[in-house]
């Protein structure tokens, strides 16, 4: 079950009482602390990995607003406030709701669940990057590991993968330009290659992991040497 650590800043003792005692009720949601000041919750910052504020607005000395503004990296925030007002001001730091005083407790768990959504979305765990081609009817999903090289064929190109080929009708400077980033290097004008499927560099070709030979193009032998190679040798005057 996903727990959500939780930090309470409001100025105001009773709605402090208030709003803790309905964090301690609710199962997604651990006390971290429970503070009277934005000095007191930046204290608590600085020791503890805090995933929600709940912040009141209206704190002498520095405001909710202006202490959650001046975190570089703040965790989700709900604001709780006497005055409606305050929303179009809150809207910069995308808080994930607004409490009116005085609320209720469906309307605090209201926003809870908003949290909680919040949170799934932001430690959904890393997809392994991949694109999709058409084939025939089908959408077709490769993972960039997946693939070896590919090669222009007329109209078609041809994806090589560890496991089948593709040839859907896609230039490659379209599959080029779409595939930007490190995974992929063109090293010759009818070749891509994936940089981590190369075994060895010669003067003329890649011998890629898989045994397949691949040309290096004149016009991107200097692009392959600045990018894949120099960065990477290793030598005894490195």
């Amino acid at each position: 079950m996903l727990t959500i650590s939780t930090l309470i800043i409001e100025d105001d003792p009773h709605w402090r009482a208030i709003i803790s005692d309905l964090v301690q009720q609710n199962p997604f949601l651990v006390l971290i602390a429970s503070c009277s000041s934005t000095l007191e919750g930046h204290a608590v910052l600085a020791k503890h990995t805090v995933d929600l504020i709940i912040c009141a607005i209206e704190i002498p000395e520095i405001t909710g607003l202006s202490f959650i503004r001046s975190l570089r990296q703040p965790p989700m925030v709900i604001f709780v406030t006497t005055h409606r007002d305050y929303a179009l001001d809150c809207y910069d730091v995308s808080p994930v709701d607004f409490l009116l005083k005085p609320f209720r407790p469906d309307r605090f768990m209201r926003a809870i669940e908003k949290a909680c959504l919040r949170f799934e979305l932001l430690h959904q765990p890393d997809i392994e990057p991949y694109f999709l081609i058409r084939e025939n009817q089908n959408y077709v999903q490769i993972a960039y590991n997946d693939v070896l090289f590919m090669k222009a064929q007329e109209n078609f190109l041809h994806i090589m993968t560890t496991s089948q080929s593709y040839m859907p009708i896609l230039s490659i400077s379209k599959a080029e330009e779409a595939l930007k980033g490190n995974f992929f290097m063109r090293v010759h004008r009818s070749y891509l290659v994936n940089r981590s499927a190369i075994a060895q560099i010669s003067k003329t070709e890649l011998t890629l992991t898989s045994g397949h030979v691949i040309p290096i193009g004149e016009q991107y032998r200097a692009a392959l040497n600045s990018r894949h190679i120099q960065k990477k040798l290793i030598t005894r005057f490195t």
